[in-house]
């Protein structure tokens, strides 16, 4: 089964919610370099695997134009989210970092989309790099929109 049918099998729920579908594939993109990097192998659960856990990396879909997109999972339900006026933030009161550790400095319009979804938030928050398409970019991701989800022991 190829990447892309095995991704739609997964949006469109046509494997079965129960099933536990595993797609390997390669990391296409430099938003996540630090943490995975462009070329590497990594196995993309489908959520009849489980649940991802905070850090993990979450494959979703932004909309039907772009195609998927991975990001680390930072912010779930439930998680206060906090923006600061210098642009750093936190979650659950642990300051948002990038792939190479480096405060996430929100600027400009993601300063803003993110300050308005300020105290506990009912989506996930995943992050790249700063400028990628994550939540800084897009908001809050749904939980109907997430693919699937990579653990993060396959990292480094």
């Amino acid at each position: 089964m190829s990447g892309i049918v095995a991704f739609l099998m997964l949006f469109y729920g046509q494997s079965g919610a129960e099933d536990c579908v595993k797609i390997e594939t390669t990391v296409a993109g430099s938003s996540l370099e630090g943490k995975l990097w462009p070329g590497q192998e990594i196995t993309v659960l489908g959520l009849g695997c489980g649940v991802p856990a905070r850090y993990d990396y979450i494959v979703f879909r932004v909309d039907d134009a772009q195609p998927q997109v991975i990001k680390q999972l930072w912010g779930m339900p439930g998680d206060t989210l906090i923006v600061q006026e210098n642009g750093k933030f936190q979650l659950n009161g642990v300051e948002a970092r990038t792939p190479f550790g480096k405060p996430y400095v929100l600027l400009g319009s993601a300063k803003t989309r993110l300050k308005k979804l300020e105290g506990q938030i009912d989506g996930f928050v995943a992050l790249g790099h700063p400028g990628s398409v994550d939540s800084a970019r897009v908001g809050l991701i749904q939980r109907r929109n997430i693919l699937g989800y990579v653990p993060q022991s396959q990292s480094n």
